[in-house]
């Protein structure tokens, strides 16, 4: 597969990052050294609930302040994979010590872990975001599931519960350290693609920088039932996500998810289902990673519902199941993890709001449906196969409502139309400048598409664009996406994606509304942003 082929060292370190991220979590929430049960802690629920909490927090903060997140970026980079680190051992700690309250101690500890996992995974899923194609990312995060899966129960087997907690206490800071490696390997990799495509000058490269993990709004000009559809595409994959993950063997903390203790049937199993991870992402995603935004994702929710079928099939989520059953719900779970990043990783690239705040309703969605079912199962609570097949066939309607409630019209929410981007330009143009409202409304899209043109030339020649920076800036200005640049100027989407990161930069900007603003006038009537 060529997109396997051209995995670069970015791709490569945020694979390792990301299984170094999920071996962390599968350590402390199944592994004998974190074994404390919920009764030898003093937690009235399962210890799973206060991890998904700190998610949930951290959902909150990506939703209520981007803004604020993004300028303490760097402070956050140390602070949070350090108390992560704390966390884990408080929590691995608490009922093996007198000095606090081990209910106070496991609470404060998990809280902080839930934290700085999310925190962690969602800058390594916005750096591929940013960074790499759809299709690099998605096998990405594919192989480093397979990665966990197989090093857990080596973990099991072969070092002892101390040394699993030592482990765990340190992955996050691993995890943090990669981040930084897979960050400025992204910078590198873009400087070099850059030059191969003879797109860059020495004197630009400062501008390298902007391939920072930033949020963005995305454009002007999207359709509102497009984005109101992604949306709840995000949310009710979410809560899938949430529902099959409680019903499978990583569902609720205290007790190891591995299937045999037989090594060799282990690895067995993980080799099948690694090879089926794979043919999912590939079949579902990686072959419909060029269809429309409405249709794309179709074939992989339906195959992860079909998946919680099997839940169904049993009397009760508690029943003890045979180890293929077992062993195929958490297949279904790797699946919908991939399902749920990569349909968070397109959103962040179609809908017109900051990055952080469309993995935060994401992060909001997945933690409150999760704890809502770690309190229900978690006491024992009976959930027959008919309960499971209605909140399945709830899901199969809120997960296809993008569809149907946008069928009437022709344009992926993942994108504009020049002629709609033309559009919103005289819009934005009407707004910016009252006094010649009545003469833009008269203009055609030709004509405005002509005067945006020359306003554009202007703005590059003052802000020292390149040739080739210039023309993607035009196009991005006239409501292109990225895909209809590559395709259209016969370049690499990660060069595409660096252009428009050095274009920003250059600009002083962060999404491509700031862009409108700089190129139409400043929305406050202020003259425009100009040195």
């Amino acid at each position: 597969m060529v997109s396997l082929r051209r995995m670069n060292l970015c791709a490569l370190l945020a694979t390792l990052g990301l299984s170094v991220n999920l071996t962390w979590c599968t350590l402390a929430g199944h592994a004998a050294g974190f074994s404390a049960t919920p009764e030898e802690l003093g937690l009235f629920a399962n210890s799973r609930l206060f991890f998904l909490l700190g998610i949930f927090l951290v959902g909150v903060a990506f939703v209520i302040a981007p803004r604020a997140l993004r300028e303490h970026d760097r402070p956050l980079t140390y602070v949070l994979p350090f108390a992560s680190s704390v966390g884990t051992a408080c929590f691995a700690l608490a009922a093996r010590q007198n000095l606090f309250p081990p209910v106070v101690l496991a609470v404060t500890g998990l809280i902080a872990f839930g934290m700085g996992y999310f925190w962690i995974v969602a800058r390594y899923n916005l750096l591929l975001a940013r960074t790499q194609t759809f299709t690099c990312a998605a096998w990405c995060i594919v192989f480093a599931l397979a990665i966990e899966a197989l090093v857990l129960p080596l973990f099991e087997a072969l070092v002892s519960p101390i040394w699993q907690i030592v482990t765990a206490i340190a992955l996050p800071i691993v995890s943090a350290v990669l981040f930084e490696g897979t960050r400025k390997a992204a910078i590198a990799s873009s400087s070099e693609e850059l030059d191969r495509e003879g797109g860059d000058r020495p004197e630009d490269r400062s501008t390298r920088s902007s391939l920072s993990v930033q949020p963005r709004k995305g454009s002007p000009g999207r359709n509102v039932n497009a984005q109101r559809s992604l949306t709840i595409l995000v949310v009710s994959v979410s809560m899938l996500l949430a529902t099959v993950r409680s019903f499978s063997s990583i569902g609720l903390w205290g007790e190891s998810p591995s299937i045999e203790s037989d090594p060799l049937v282990g690895i067995v199993f993980w080799a099948g289902s690694s090879l089926l991870l794979g043919l999912f992402a590939f079949a579902t995603l990686v072959k419909t990673s060029h269809w429309n935004l409405k249709t794309r994702f179709q074939p992989a929710i339906l195959v992860v519902i079909c998946g919680l079928f099997i839940v169904a099939a049993q009397q009760s989520p508690a029943d003890t199941a045979l180890p293929i059953v077992n062993e195929l719900m958490r297949l279904d779970d790797s699946c919908a993890h991939v399902l749920f990043w990569m349909i968070v990783i397109a959103a962040i690239d179609a809908l017109p709001q900051p990055s952080y705040r469309v993995m935060g309703t994401g992060a909001i969605a997945y933690a409150a449906c999760s704890m809502v079912w770690v309190f229900l199962l978690g006491n024992g609570t009976m959930v027959n196969g008919v309960i499971v097949l209605v909140i399945v066939y709830a899901l199969t309607v809120a997960a296809m409502h993008s569809e149907w409630f946008d069928a009437g019209h022709e344009e992926s929410a993942s994108g504009t139309s020049a002629s709609e981007g033309a559009g919103q330009a005289a819009h934005n143009a009407n707004a910016h400048a009252p006094s010649a409202a009545g003469n833009a409304a008269s203009l055609s899209g030709r004509q405005v598409s002509q005067i945006i043109t020359s306003r554009c030339q202007t703005v590059a020649m003052e802000r020292k664009l390149s040739p080739r920076e210039t023309e993607i800036f035009i196009l991005l200005a006239q409501g292109r996406t990225r895909t209809l640049i590559q395709e259209e100027l016969v370049l690499a989407e990660n060069t595409v994606k660096t252009h428009v990161a050095h274009i920003y930069g250059k600009l002083g900007v962060n999404n491509r509304q700031d862009m409108m603003d700089l190129v139409l006038g400043s929305s406050d009537g202020k003259p425009d942003r100009m040195p």
